[in-house]
Parts: structure tokens; sequence; C-alpha cells
């Protein structure tokens, strides 16, 4: 009896080379280093076991790319828009790295969900990098790695009074503001003057104004250029946590003290 032969269709075959593909052009990238950041086609194909016709076909492509340079000599080396990349890469790992230690201190200290967030300010967006959920059976659970437009909210507020004062309408005025809930602050003048205030504490707090039954207070950290790259935030159920907002505030300050700059300190007068 002669044994069944599976049909395998177009669409199975094209993903297969796709992946074996793209698994190859990951070799060819892997073959240099520090010590050889330059290769001739002959030493990446010697050094990937690949063909030097596969080898120079997927160096067409990653040059074409911008992840590989081919350089007047012949040799191959990494291309700029993988430096690139790397960049993105490393700038969030700082920030998660960097805020981790404050991030775990607030949480031991408050028992609350924390959250440090990114901000983007060229699309004005936050992204949630890193949480340290509460041991609380009710608790506030964010998601981490969502990006969406700055929302209301604590995190968005301490990152708002981080903002240069005199760049702060600026930055409202591009901003959508919209009414996650019936607390939602969406009057310009009205966070704007709420920002002010923060700024004499150092925190920002919002009550409802995310998620119903929601609360929160956040620190702004990590600056750069004037303005801080995230935030951190304590984050949990209103009916718990609202009567401590000003109290775990000011612990936020606190414990997240070098991760802002300090102002400079006036020396005295004779």
């Amino acid at each position: 009896m002669s044994r069944p032969v599976k049909q395998v269709s177009s669409e199975e075959t094209g993903a297969a080379h796709t992946t074996r593909t793209v698994e190859r052009a990951c070799v060819v990238l892997s073959a240099f280093s520090a010590a050889e950041p330059r290769l001739s086609l002959r030493e990446l194909a010697a050094r990937t076991g690949l063909p030097k016709a596969t080898v120079h076909r997927l160096a067409g492509s990653l040059v074409a790319c911008g992840v590989m340079e081919h350089g007047s000599d012949g040799r191959y080396a990494l291309g700029l828009r993988l430096s690139e990349l790397g960049a993105l890469v490393r700038s969030d790992l700082d920030v998660v790295s960097v805020c981790s230690p404050a991030v775990d201190a607030l949480a031991a200290a408050t028992g609350e969900t924390v959250l440090l967030a990114e901000a983007d300010w060229d699309t004005l967006e936050l992204t949630v990098v890193a949480s340290r959920i509460s041991p609380e059976t009710l608790s506030v659970v964010p998601i981490t790695g969502q990006r969406q437009t700055i929302p209301p909210g604590a995190p968005s507020k301490a990152l708002l009074l981080g903002v240069p004062p005199e760049e702060l309408d600026t930055v409202l005025e591009r901003l959508s503001l919209p009414a996650l809930t019936s607390k939602s602050h969406t009057d310009r003048e009205q966070l704007a003057s709420e920002i002010a205030a923060a700024r004499s504490v150092g925190f920002a707090v919002a009550e409802d104004e995310y998620l119903d039954g929601v609360s929160g207070v956040a620190v702004p950290v990590m600056f750069e250029s004037g303005r801080p790259r995230a935030a951190i935030a304590v984050v949990g159920p209103s009916a718990r946590i609202s009567s401590q907002l000003e109290q775990i505030g000011k612990l936020a300050v606190d414990l997240t003290a070098t991760l802002r700059p300090q102002a400079p300190v006036a020396e005295a007068v004779a």
C-alpha cells in the first residue's frame, strides 16, 4: 500500500521560505563582531556556513534596508539603521532599569500597584513599560506595552508638571483631552491651573479620571532636554487609596528624588 502524501499549500510553502530567509539574514548580521566589524563576502560565507550566492543575495537586501553597508573596498559592515534601532532598545531598557529600584520601593511601601509610564513627546503618547501589581485581591492591573495618546490620569498629569511652565500651554493645545469618565479634566485652563499648583508639591493626583473607581498619584522622572522621559505612579481602588493620596505623593517624591535634576543650592550672601 502506498503511503499517503501530505499536500502542502502554497501559503505554507511561502511562510516556511520567509521564515528561513529571516533566520539566514539574522545569521549574516550575527557574523560581525567588535573584533571584526568589516567582512568580505567570502568571510561572511565562511562564518555563516551559507553558500556565497545566498549570502550575496541576503547582503544585497540587507544593504537596501539600511541594516548593512557595502564599502567601496567590497567589504560589508553593519548599517546605521541597526544603530538607530539599538538606540531605541537601549532607551527603553535604560528607563526600566534606572527606575526599577524606586518602583520596587514604592510597591513595597504602599502595597498598591505601581506603574512606570514612558512618554513620547513627539507624538504625545504614553506607554506603560513596567509595573508591580498589588497583592491585594482588589487591585489595578495596567496593560504593559499598551501605547496610547496621553490620556487623563495621574501619570499624564505628572508628565505635564515636569514640562517647563513656558511650554505647557503649547503641549496642552496639542492634547485631545478625551472625557474617559465624568471626572476627566477636559478644560485646558483648569488643567493648567491644576498642574501649576502641583509643581509646588512635586506630585500629581487623579481621582476617577481615567477609570471610574480608580485613583492614583504620580511623579515625573528621568528628565531629558528639560522634559521628563517617564512618570512613576501608584494606583489603586478609589475606596482604598483616595484618603492616602497626599501621603503617598510625598513618599513618591522622596523615593524618586534621585531621578530628577536637583535644584541648585543658592550661595549664602555674606
